[in-house]
């Protein structure tokens, strides 16, 4: 240490002062700029373990690595006063100022390994202008093993506090805040003002337990729920403005994106016509990443102020559970769903997996049925190309249709494949294209098959399949997830504005199997007594109810959950939520524990070490994911 320090300090004259101070365990930059910051962060170990930023300005034109060595806990901390209260939803006094003009790269790259916890806190980060092509000021880049992933923290950082960020004016690469990929922790006392116009978060675990890329080993593992091994967004201070704010488009430095585990809990958002607030992307627009994993959100606060705010739970794949939210509306804001499942497959191709269709030679990893049912050659289409005639057939109404695993509708003339909506005996209605598509619809003259796929990979609703890897799935076989159901419960809105509690863009995906709502809309009721309003049957669309313990039916079918607010102590905080436990039907008439919240406020808030870390891989040997 003492070698690295001289060496360090030869790079860097002193006049009257040094760049980089040491008083015990803590580092002192001279300054906030970031040759003095950088000289700092190469010193950091476990026995100088704490950077202070001081008070002050300064630009910034290129990155800065955080990439410490040794197995403890890291602090890169600015100056002035942080909320850490469960009941303070936005960043402290922060009294040092990073201004970002670089382009090419974040301002701070952290890349922790497995061992490692690092916190970065009390900052101010500006872009240059309103105008300035920038990056994502801060990327989380992890390295894990077998036994977990790293920690971070990032928290009372306010992002443009003066000059908000936005992506038109800042560009595509600035599009998000904060990359992550590969780490576990909480990101929590942030704000991202009123005005910005980017995503908050990006959240992905593409490498989880060190195994793959793209998310392969996140679907071939467990659940996490419940447990540190996901990254929790709590007590933020968030503006969606006309975007989402969680996302999985953009890789960080050295990281990739797909098979995110989040977790956004005991937020205040604010959002004006956004693209929907908390979600997960889907298998889909980006090709090979695989969907996100596991979505929870509980316990926020939304405001919407302006035309359709979407959803607030998205899932475009995985699982989650959507409960105990609370929605005001002003002016002509409105959410259309509580919690959306999309799966754009079903009418969109992306190399390597392409549509969702039917077929083994063209979708392999899907569970598909692999065999042609009807052949024909359309007579005539309408109604935007998407409601065909074909005047040689007789099918039965909705005969294309079943519940659970409609057939589609595979064009060979043109190549597109869409997902069959209805049908009457000589016309065929499918869903239309989203706008990556680039097809219009059937034309005169065409010839068809028609095929089915039952299940789609990472489809809404589903959980741990088999694993893959290489940029071109291996093996070529169904992927075979298991169905693990979304969840959704006690979410209210005021004034009441809302089409539905659930959506779904595709009839792969049903009510009481691959989703359950206490379909209340936007006015949930506790349960009152054992059979009301929810009976455990889940009749009446009523598939989770929720209330004491004590007034749990007694019946239950198999599948419906039961939401008891009187068990559990995971909540601390004394927020007033309250702490609960999810119980699921398992068999006919017997409930068993499904789900408990991870504790709040998240244990690296008060210092703690996290608890109910990763649980173990479920298909290894040896030291090898099976493949």
């Amino acid at each position: 240490m003492q070698l690295k320090r001289l060496f360090a300090l030869l790079l860097l004259p002193c006049y009257g002062w040094c760049a980089c101070t040491t008083s015990g365990s803590t580092l002192t930059a001279a300054s906030a700029s970031e040759s003095d910051v950088s000289a700092c962060v190469s010193l950091l170990s476990c026995s100088e373990n704490n950077l202070v930023i001081p008070s002050g300005s300064a630009t910034w034109t290129s990155t800065l690595t955080i990439a410490p060595s040794g197995s403890c806990t890291f602090y890169i901390t600015g100056n002035g006063t942080a909320n850490s209260s469960p009941t303070n939803y936005t960043a402290g006094t922060t009294n040092t100022v990073i201004t970002d003009n670089y382009a090419s790269g974040p301002m701070f790259s952290i890349t922790p390994s497995q061992g490692q916890t690092v916190e970065l806190s009390l900052l101010d980060i500006e872009p240059e202008s309103s105008s300035t092509a920038l990056w994502s000021p801060i990327s989380l880049s992890g390295t894990c093993n077998s036994s977990g992933c790293p920690y971070v923290r990032l928290d009372n950082i306010i992002f443009g506090k003066t000059t908000q960020w936005t992506e038109t004016g800042n560009s595509d690469n600035a599009d998000t805040m904060i990359r992550s990929d590969n780490v576990f922790g909480v990101i929590d006392h942030n704000t991202l003002p009123s005005g910005s116009a980017v995503v908050f978060a990006n959240i992905s675990n593409s490498a989880y337990l060190g195994v793959g890329a793209y998310g392969d080993n996140a679907w071939a593992q467990a659940d996490t729920f419940g447990t540190g091994s996901n990254l929790y967004l709590e007590n933020n201070s968030i503006y969606v403005g006309g975007v989402s704010a969680t996302d999985a488009e953009f890789a960080p430095v050295g990281g990739g994106i797909g098979g995110g585990l989040q977790v956004d809990r005991f937020n205040q958002v604010t959002s004006n016509n956004g693209f929907g607030v908390f979600g997960l992307h889907g298998l889909d627009t980006d090709g090979r990443p695989r969907s996100g994993r596991i979505l929870d959100v509980y316990g926020n606060t939304i405001t919407c102020t302006n035309s359709s705010c979407n959803t607030f739970c998205g899932y475009r794949g995985g699982t989650g559970h959507c409960f105990g939210n609370t929605i005001t509306r002003t002016g002509s804001g409105f959410f259309n769903y509580f919690a959306s499942i999309a799966v754009y497959r079903v009418v969109f191709a992306n190399t390597p997996f392409g549509y969702c269709g039917g077929l083994n030679s063209q979708d392999p990893w899907d569970t598909n049925d692999n065999m042609v049912y009807y052949t024909g050659t359309v007579t005539s289409s309408g109604s935007g190309q998407t409601t065909f005639t074909d005047s040689t057939k007789s099918f039965t109404s909705n005969q294309l249709i079943p519940s659970g695993a409609p057939y589609t509708v595979y064009d060979t003339t043109q190549g597109f494949m869409s997902e069959v909506s209805g049908n009457t005996a000589t016309t065929i209605t499918i869903q239309g294209p989203i706008s990556e598509s680039g097809w219009t619809g059937l034309n005169s003259g065409d010839s068809y098959e028609i095929i089915r796929s039952t299940v789609c990979v990472d489809q809404g609703g589903r959980g741990q399949g088999e694993y893959v890897s290489g940029s071109t799935p291996s093996p070529s076989s169904a992927i075979g997830e298991a169905l693990d159901p979304i969840y959704e419960w006690d979410n209210a809105m005021s004034p009441v504005a809302l089409d539905g509690n659930v959506t779904t863009d595709t009839l792969r995906t049903i009510a009481n199997r691959d989703w359950y709502t206490d379909n209340s809309d936007g006015t949930p009721t506790a349960q009152t007594s054992a059979t009301s309003p929810f009976n455990g049957s889940g009749s009446s669309g009523i598939g989770v109810g929720f209330g004491t313990l004590a007034r749990r039916p007694t019946t239950c079918t198999t599948g419906v959950g039961y939401y008891a607010t009187d068990q559990g102590s995971w909540n601390t905080s004394g927020n007033g939520f309250g702490s609960g436990i999810l119980y699921k039907c398992t068999s006919t008439n017997t409930w068993s524990t499904l789900y408990t919240p991870y504790t709040y406020p998240h244990p690296l808030i008060s210092g703690s070490s996290p608890i109910g870390s990763v649980l173990p891989p479920s298909n290894v040997v040896g030291n090898s994911v099976m493949q």
